[in-house]
């Protein structure tokens, strides 16, 4: 059994980052809008697709601590949404904010490990080092809404609030920062905000430059061989 799971693995490992990479931008630029729009059904189909996400990652990796933590991430972000219908609050930013954390590292550890690792520099690898960097873009928004949710003034132009359109621009305001291209109407005011701004920006320039450049570089003397 663990012979024939191990052989599945193997054979799936590469697709199923590319697979990943579309749920994640699914979740990120589609649902979260349409969450942010309150469209019917968007926050359900955020749930079954981060179900589905875990079951992509016990596929590529079958890590307990990756696991776990995707599982924790569910529960954290499902027992927010109960918690919002009952008595709305702060903690359900906090238990938001840390269900895409987790969710954010799990992906970059072990997505990381499959891109980076020993093998033939494969287009699904390419794809997967993109899926790292969008994973990074997520970890950071869900830095922000701790900020943002211990510090009113921690930024100009938005206050971090239990919002439906909260995801949506804390990815705006963190892919704007990761990008290099900023987001012009929000602002960190906080010190420690501006230094994870920069931090951010700083990754974001120097990732696509260097990591990515060897996937690719690495790719296309593969197939000169």
């Amino acid at each position: 059994m663990d012979q024939k799971l191990t052989e599945l693995r193997e054979r799936w490992r590469d697709p199923t980052l590319t697979a990943l990479t579309i749920m994640l931008c699914l979740l990120l630029f589609v649902l979260a809008p349409l969450r942010a729009e309150r469209i019917p059904g968007a926050q359900e189909a955020g749930f079954a697709l981060v179900a589905v996400l875990t079951g992509a990652v016990l596929l590529l990796t079958g890590k307990r601590y990756a696991i776990w933590a995707l599982i924790a991430a569910i529960l954290l972000a499902g027992f927010a949404a109960i918690h919002r219908l009952i008595q709305p609050s702060m903690l359900d930013v906090y238990l938001d904010a840390a269900a895409w954390l987790l969710l954010s590292l799990a992906l970059i550890l072990e997505v990381g490990r499959t891109v980076f690792g020993p093998g033939r520099v494969t287009y699904h690898r390419v794809v997967g080092a993109v899926l790292l960097y969008l994973a990074v873009g997520l970890g950071f928004a869900a830095v922000f809404a701790f900020i943002g949710a211990a510090s009113d003034k921690a930024f100009s132009g938005f206050v971090v609030s239990d919002s439906a359109n909260l995801a949506d621009v804390l990815i705006y305001f963190s892919f704007g920062a990761l990008t290099g291209i900023g987001s012009g109407d929000i602002t960190a005011l906080h010190p420690i905000a501006r230094s994870i701004v920069l931090l951010e920006a700083m990754f974001g320039q120097l990732y696509p430059a260097t990591l990515l450049a060897r996937i690719v570089t690495l790719e296309i003397e593969d197939r000169r061989i």
